[in-house]
């Protein structure tokens, strides 16, 4: 089992066949990890004050499922790599490997 917490009290989890976004510890997406198409990446630099000079860098994954929704994400960039593993997962779960 994989999982990545993130923003916003979220976190994705990989657990064998399903994929699964939680947000709070309540399931708000769960599909077939099979039936994963691409992702989109972005990587963020924000303030983490309106006014202050802070920055915190962030990376933005959007998945995409087939016959399904978009399920975003935003975490740390320090995180990148667990997300890289989800993603590969899922990549591996979509071509049977």
């Amino acid at each position: 089992m994989l999982f990545v917490d993130g923003q916003a009290n979220e976190r994705l989890v990989l657990d064998g066949e399903w994929f699964e976004k939680l947000r709070g510890g309540q399931s708000k997406t769960r599909l077939p990890a099979s039936s994963f198409l691409d992702a989109a990446w972005k990587d963020i630099d924000r303030r983490v004050r309106l006014f202050g000079s802070e920055r915190e860098q962030l990376v933005q994954v959007t998945l995409r499922f087939a016959d399904g929704p978009f399920v975003g994400f935003v975490t740390a960039a320090a995180k990148r790599s667990q997300v890289e593993a989800i993603v590969a997962g899922l990549e591996a779960a979509r071509t049977g490997a």
